[in-house]
């Protein structure tokens, strides 16, 4: 399908200003193609055009002559002596519908009734030339051939100055070629009847809106199936069929077939502690009651060789904090209540007395 026309003007100062709306045909997103500018006429065309006129002109009243003694001898029994006012009036009237029609064609503002006026004058005129010939067919050529040049030259002038017009006006559409027709002429004739319908005067750019619209109708295909017309949104669907607004409906389509992105997943935040409940302190991990008690004697070792140790030293030492040794050094230094269980120290301690009083009890 295809695409339409936007105009850029300069900018100006202050708030916009909401216009009429437009009433023209819905665009196909394309830009339109501006007016060109008809190129002047050369001097040699010119030149051209005026010998075509000479020998137009010449051609005119070589016919109107011919013609005039036998549409007279024709009318005469109906008009008598004013018979000649019917040849001379219809060759002034067709000249008169033929110089009015190019002019119109010339303005861009066509009027039809005014051609087929001047043919069915000139037709009214060959017959009567045919007649006078009386069923000679030589005669009956003769008599139309000067009419039948005439209104060959009329028709060339039209094409000419209605071409030129639609040019500047923008309105000349550029026909579909041949082959196409040959090579497809189902797609093709969809083609011609949207830059019909939707005023499409080029034809590359009818080409470059089909080519969209086509790839549009692979993506919906792609993503809803076979029957895409039933799922996609009406409006995207109207767009596609009809050729209209294409830049608009390729932008839904691509947004409609975008693979999803799932966000990012964030881990759980902690359910808030309930009110009254009470929360458990975190257990402290206990050192291996073997690791303890080697701290504990290499401890005292330390001590022993020096008394006043600091507890930041001490836990320095034994590879532990500084407040881990300030407590270590704290209990080990601590005199033991009579009836405590006596410390490892003092256990060896006594037992090295008791072992000096069994000796000398011996002894004595």
């Amino acid at each position: 399908m295809e695409e339409g026309r936007t105009a850029a003007g300069p900018a100006t100062a202050g708030p916009p200003t909401a216009g009429p709306p437009t009433t023209g045909p819905p665009t196909t997103g394309e830009p339109a193609d501006a007016p060109a500018a008809v190129a002047p006429l050369t001097r040699a065309q010119k030149t051209l055009a005026a010998f075509g006129g000479l020998l137009f002109a010449g051609l005119a009243g070589l016919g109107g002559y011919g013609s005039f003694a036998s549409v007279r001898d024709v009318a005469e029994p109906w008009f008598g002596d004013q018979a000649w006012i019917v040849p001379a009036g219809v060759d002034l009237g067709i000249l008169a519908l033929v110089s009015v029609a190019l002019l119109l064609e010339w303005l861009a503002m066509p009027m039809p009734a005014l051609r087929w006026m001047a043919f069915a004058f000139t037709g009214a005129t060959v017959w009567l030339n045919v007649s006078a010939a009386h069923g000679d067919a030589t005669g009956m050529v003769m008599h139309a051939a000067m009419p039948v040049l005439f209104i060959t030259f009329i028709e060339a002038v039209r094409h000419a100055v209605r071409r030129r017009a639609g040019i500047a006006a923008g309105t000349v559409r550029e026909g579909v070629p041949v082959a196409r027709w040959l090579l497809a002429p189902v797609s093709t004739f969809r083609l011609w009847r949207r830059m019909v319908l939707w005023q499409i005067t080029s034809y590359p750019r009818a080409l470059t809106a089909e080519q969209r619209r086509r790839r549009a109708l692979a993506l919906l295909t792609e993503h809803y199936g076979r029957k895409w017309k039933s799922k996609a949104p009406a409006d995207v669907v109207w767009m596609l069929s009809d050729g209209v607004m294409l830049d608009e409906a390729l932008a839904r389509v691509t947004e409609i077939t975008a693979p999803k992105q799932d966000p990012p997943e964030q881990a759980p935040e902690p359910a808030p502690p309930r009110r009254g409940a009470p929360r458990r302190k975190a257990a402290r991990p206990q050192a291996p009651r073997g690791v303890a008690t080697d701290n504990e004697a290499r401890a005292l070792a330390i001590i022993h060789a020096e008394p006043g140790i600091t507890g930041a030293e001490l836990g320095r030492r034994l590879g532990i904090s500084s407040r881990q040794g300030q407590r270590l050094l704290s209990r080990l230094t601590r005199p033991a209540p009579a009836s405590a269980s006596r410390t490892p120290a003092s256990r060896a301690s006594a037992s090295r007395a008791s072992g000096n009083g069994a000796s000398a009890s011996r002894t004595s």
